[in-house]
């Protein structure tokens, strides 16, 4: 009878451990797949940002296909992306924070100067008046 109840024990407690292990397993799979998505998808907005700055109006600029196999290629190799990518263009690849606080500033700049314009105008008809 102790010998049956030991073995229960011992068959519970790898059940137990087993179950854990093969969570675990699996779970470091997903964690792994969702960590290199993002660090995929940063990628691809930072080469996005780049082109779109650095390589207006060419055939790379807004081309998120394009980006995406970049960021493949270089899985791994990011520094030498960049490097590659500052070589090619003559510009510091910047963070993406960097662009997106660029575009902020590039787009305020862009609607000062609408508003500008918008009050010349109005400046020209008062005097005809």
């Amino acid at each position: 009878v102790e010998q049956a109840l030991k073995s229960a024990k011992s068959s519970a407690l790898w059940y137990w451990v087993r179950l854990i292990g093969f969570v675990g397993f699996v779970g470091g799979f997903l964690i792994k797949s969702y960590v290199d998505d993002v660090i995929r998808k940063n990628c691809v907005q930072r080469v996005l940002g780049f082109y779109r700055h650095n390589a207006a109006n060419t055939i790379n600029d807004g081309d998120e296909y394009n980006a995406n196999y970049v960021c493949y290629k270089y899985k791994g190799k990011k520094a030498k992306l960049w490097k590659r990518l500052e070589t090619k263009y003559g510009a510091p690849v910047l963070t993406l924070q960097e662009y997106e606080e660029l575009d902020a500033k590039i787009a305020e700049e862009k609607a000062k100067e609408e508003e500008e314009k918008v009050d010349l105008d109005e400046e020209e008809e008062n005097e005809e008046l």
